[in-house]
């Protein structure tokens, strides 16, 4: 392709929301115009309510317009890849479709980046009140668990909109691991970084897709991908759990010396039994989350197929253009 090389980006995952592709393919049109060349990869995570369609008409009307779509729902972090492999700006902004992450700061991410930053990630401000309070208290909470057992520092209210120098999208391009946490792992990269905060947008169509089992596969997909520690961690449990279980069996054999009227053994059996099993599946879980993984990266499996990209339309109408008519 001779097509001359885009200074930014935007890739944009979107998962059912075809009433937010039209309104935000025109936004970021109007807000990337000032930069020169630009392009806006969409990338459909298997929708099923028209996102795919609504996107085709949005590249028909804007050639700067690219996209992927999947075959079927793979998932956010691999939509991102999906993404980031497919663009070619200098400069690579990564953002939800459903306004949530606004795009009117996208001015401010590229200012920093051309002061030198190749990292500008984003960071929401603390006490939003439309953010529900339980979100906000598990969020904070697992940001610290994160810092505290974790290879990387993740500020709270961290996020995956951000904007990525082009030699970070090819070092995210060449990795091999089948689970990315991508707010960790461009930390981890250890390139220069600011941060810059913004406010939750208003979702103007459609409803959040993180639901609450999305949150807790990316929370402990960030966890096991920066951190061997619960791994340690399972055998200070275990250890723990010893000590606990010996010290009931001193209790056990004291109350059966001293105190005659106790029913022989009950409650050191139910205790024991209760306790050291609960630490067993505690500590079988985690080893078991850590050998699934390893099991996935033994597999090698493409962590997402796409079905269609806008060059397979394109040669598709191509073809269809030239199609010479029935005599």
């Amino acid at each position: 392709m001779n097509e001359p090389v885009p200074e930014i980006s935007v890739v944009l995952p979107a998962h059912n929301e075809a009433g937010n592709i039209a309104p935000m393919a025109a936004m970021l049109a109007g807000l990337l115009q000032p930069f020169g060349r630009y392009e806006i990869v969409f990338v459909d995570d298997g929708s099923s309510d028209g996102t795919l369609s609504a996107i085709h008409a949005a590249a028909d009307a804007n050639p700067a317009i690219r996209y992927v779509s999947f075959t079927r729902n793979f998932g956010h972090q691999e939509a991102l890849r999906a993404g980031l492999r497919h663009a070619r700006g200098d400069a690579v902004i990564v953002m939800d479709a459903d306004f949530e992450h606004p795009p009117e700061l996208i001015p401010d991410l590229v200012a920093a980046w051309r002061e030198g930053a190749k990292v500008v990630a984003t960071r929401r401000e603390d006490g939003e009140a439309d953010l529900p309070a339980m979100k906000s208290l598990t969020s904070r909470l697992y940001y610290r668990l994160l810092d505290a057992i974790g290879d990387v520092r993740i500020e709270p209210g961290s996020s995956d909109y951000m904007l990525l120098d082009r030699s970070v999208v090819d070092v995210i391009n060449e990795l091999g691991d089948q689970d990315v946490f991508l707010r960790g792992t461009v930390r981890w990269f250890g390139y220069p970084t600011t941060t810059v905060t913004f406010s939750r947008g208003a979702r103007t169509y459609g409803e959040s897709k993180y639901t609450l089992r999305r949150m807790v596969d990316l929370a402990v997909t960030g966890i096991a991908a920066h951190s061997v520690r619960p791994l340690r961690l399972a055998i200070w449990l275990a250890l723990a759990f010893a000590a606990f279980g010996f010290l009931l069996l001193i209790y056990s054999v004291v109350s059966y010396l001293l105190v005659p009227q106790t029913v022989t053994g009950w409650t050191s059996i139910i205790s024991t039994i209760a306790l050291l099993g609960a630490a067993q599946l505690l500590v079988l879980g985690i080893i078991g989350e850590y050998v699934g993984r390893i099991l996935r990266e033994a597999r090698g499996r493409p962590t997402y197929i796409v079905g269609e990209t806008e060059a397979d339309r394109r040669t598709s109408r191509e073809v269809i253009g030239f199609r010479r008519p029935a005599e």
